[in-house]
């Protein structure tokens, strides 16, 4: 069995392989940039130690001044950030013992202990020579402003150690503080269009708490300062509340990391995805922008069903693998949810190259174990700014390209606006029919079915309908394949099984036994709990299982023959009957109607209307009729559009008929009052096949 391809049908259950993550791409620059950091990290606080150290400045002055200037250094490597209104930004929680270090001295390690941090966390994240300028000279600008504006209050320079024991001298340590915080701030701004980022604000506009907490922290500048007068105990215990804050912070930036990260596939999740998304429209120039790709994996509920669960999510591992090693060594890769992926990159342009890659990708066998499983992808494309100026609307125009792609599956298509309308209809209709059955929009009607040779009534075909509140009837064949690909189709079958088996026991109890005809998706004939859910459901209406049949499609068979019998086997077992329905549109073979042992055989709509004027037609369904008698099966033909070929059908033996002819879709009390006519006036059934 290894290297075998498994299809879509296979029911082998496998374990899953070993938690796998994705592979990162393998590059130096990241090593580079952290042995970078190391060493300009090493070098900066080496020189703060020598000026630290330097110059005839007593032992006590030099520990206050190495207290300090390490709590700095320690708050700044790890900044607090406030997340108000979703968004990080950083708060100066470091800034008030900053302050007291450019009051105590020397000022040369406040400048050293404020631009390290800077430098260190910009290399890492790959910041430019320009960058790291820029942001260097902001720091350098508060801790100068914060001094020069100090000295002036004071009436001149500061002698070097703790000599702020005035109380009048403590609100200069604070004017001075917050001016510097101001200057800081400035410079940051001012910097925005030479880096061409969005710099870290210390305080986000209309932000209360941000600017409380600024607030808090300036005003922090001179107790430091007297807690330094007071010794080094003091000075200690100060900085508790500060060191709670630091660990606090990392708790929640901790938390938050695992919010922004898929437990099963290690990628960044839809939240994590929309951040970045919104991050790159804001970095992108004018006239160009990111690229958004949604990757689906085609077929992967099947997948799902009959390999099991944990098949599928060491699939989904394997997908995650190869996207990030097809990506771009810059781009994002996320897991939406489900078996959707999506991928943003920087450069427009390159997103639809990339769309075609990933389809070419997947459509090579995943490998799971000692099997492979063919899982194409379909893949939306969307591009900043023409089709999105914000992430959600970027990602809503890649949803309906991907709805688009997904009409002929596995291939790309780029989002189009006017060709897209009808789509962005479908994905209003997705996310409605999700509500429809709890607000009662759904129903049933149902389709008179008829004896040929009577006229009489003998059975009838429940059909689901909608009513949408904003677009009114909702064609079945527009959301009935819509629940089928989002998994709403088992809510939509047990509303109409409920409702189809209401209407019959009311029948019943008006004297009248018409069966009663339910449409099952290919989905449910492979679900080993239907028969539990539609014996519950007979139980519930206190009906015997003969008045029901139970249809499934040519397609629901083929896909999984063995699973389908066995489901087949166990609802003939309950004395329900089933009907292979829409016969000869699939591939079904003799073989599948003899093993399943179905009760019914329906012929399709295409072969029966028109039969009377089309040779070819004629002898398909006089062949299928005959072919059914001699299996034993009951036949109905659909589409039965006039009394001819009603007729006709009565001549070669179909035992019933439907159609526009016969009766159209009608309410439950409009076919009981229809039965109770044809028992007050039997002549005018007759009267139909004349």
């Amino acid at each position: 069995m290894s290297g075998s391809t498994v299809p879509r049908s296979a029911t082998a259950l496998l374990a899953p392989p070993a938690t796998a993550r994705p592979r990162r791409r393998c590059s130096a620059v990241p090593v580079l940039r952290d042995v970078v950091a190391v060493v300009l990290a090493a070098a900066v606080l080496t020189a703060a130690v020598v000026v630290a150290l330097a110059g005839p400045v007593p032992w006590h002055v030099s520990a206050f001044a190495s207290v300090l200037a390490l709590v700095v250094l320690v708050a700044d490597s790890r900044p607090v950030a406030s997340r108000t209104g979703g968004r990080g930004e950083a708060l100066p929680v470091s800034w008030g013992f900053l302050v007291a270090l450019v009051a105590l001295g020397p000022v040369a390690l406040a400048l050293l202990v404020r631009v390290l941090p800077t430098l260190v966390r910009q290399t890492r994240r790959g910041a430019g020579p320009r960058t790291l300028v820029v942001g260097a000279g902001a720091s350098v600008v508060g801790v100068l402003v914060c001094s020069v504006v100090l000295d002036a209050l004071l009436g001149g320079p500061r002698p070097t150690g703790p000599a702020l024991q005035d109380p009048d001298q403590w609100p200069a340590v604070l004017a001075a503080g917050a001016a510097g915080l101001l200057a800081q701030w400035g410079a940051d701004l001012a910097a925005r269009p030479v880096v061409e980022r969005t710099p870290r604000r210390l305080v986000r506009t209309g932000s209360a708490s941000g600017a409380l907490l600024t607030l808090a922290v300036v005003a922090s500048a001179p107790v430091v300062v007297v807690s330094a007068e007071g010794g080094a105990w003091l000075l200690l215990l100060v900085c508790v509340p500060l060191g709670v804050m630091l660990v606090s912070a990392a708790i929640a930036r901790r938390h938050e990391r695992r919010a922004m990260v898929d437990d099963l596939t290690g990628l960044p999740n839809r939240d994590a995805l929309l951040g970045a998304t919104a991050r790159a429209l804001r970095a992108a120039g004018p006239g160009s922008g990111p690229g958004l790709l949604v990757v689906d994996l085609d077929h992967f509920k099947d997948v799902n069903d009959t390999l099991g669960h944990p098949v599928g999510d060491a699939l989904l591992r394997e997908v995650a693998e190869r996207l990030v090693a097809q990506a771009p060594a810059h781009a994002v890769v996320a897991r939406l949810g489900g078996d959707e992926f999506g991928l943003l990159v920087a450069d427009g342009p390159e997103a639809e190259g990339l769309a075609l890659a990933v389809v070419e990708e997947m459509s090579r066998p995943l490998r799971v174990g000692d099997l492979q499983v063919l899982l194409p992808a379909s893949v939306g494309v969307a591009l900043a700014p023409e089709h999105g100026t914000s992430a959600p609307s970027l990602l809503k125009s890649a949803d309906v390209a991907l709805y688009q792609a997904k009409e002929v599956r596995g291939r790309a298509c780029t989002y189009a606006g006017r060709r897209d309308v009808n789509s962005i209809e479908r994905l209003q209709l997705l996310g409605d029919l999700g509500h429809a059955v709890d607000r009662g929009e759904l129903y049933v009607r149902y389709q008179p079915q008829v004896d040929p040779r009577t006229g009489r009534v003998v059975g009838a075909e429940a059909l689901a309908r909608w009513q949408h509140p904003e677009l009114g009837p909702v064609a079945p064949d527009r959301f009935i394949p819509l629940a089928e690909q989002s998994g709403l189709i088992d809510g939509v079958t047990a509303l109409v099984l409920d409702q189809a088996l209401a209407a019959a026991a009311r029948w019943r109890a008006s004297g009248f036994t018409p069966s009663v005809s339910v449409n099952l998706s290919a989905r449910l004939l492979t679900d080993h709990d239907l028969p539990a859910v539609v014996s519950a459901a007979l139980h519930r209406h206190g009906l015997d299982a003969s008045v029901l049949v139970l249809e499934v499609t040519e397609t629901g068979i083929v896909s999984d023959p063995e699973r389908a019998g066995v489901v087949v086997r166990r609802l003939r077992a309950l004395g329900c009957a089933v009907a292979v329905d829409d016969y000869g549109t699939g591939q079904c073979s003799l073989t599948y109607l003899t093993d399943l042992e179905v009760d019914e055989l329906k012929v399709d709509r295409s072969f029966v209307t028109g039969m009377t004027g089309d040779r070819a037609r004629a002898v398909i369904v006089r062949s299928t009729v005959q072919m059914a008698r001699e299996l034993g099966l009951r036949v109905v033909a659909e589409g039965v559009a006039d009394a001819r070929t009603q007729r006709a059908l009565a001549d070669l033996g179909c035992d019933v008929v439907q159609g526009e002819h016969v009766g159209d879709p009608m309410s439950a009390t409009a076919l009981l009052e229809l039965l109770r006519r044809q028992v007050r006036a039997p002549g005018v059934a007759l009267a139909v096949g004349d």
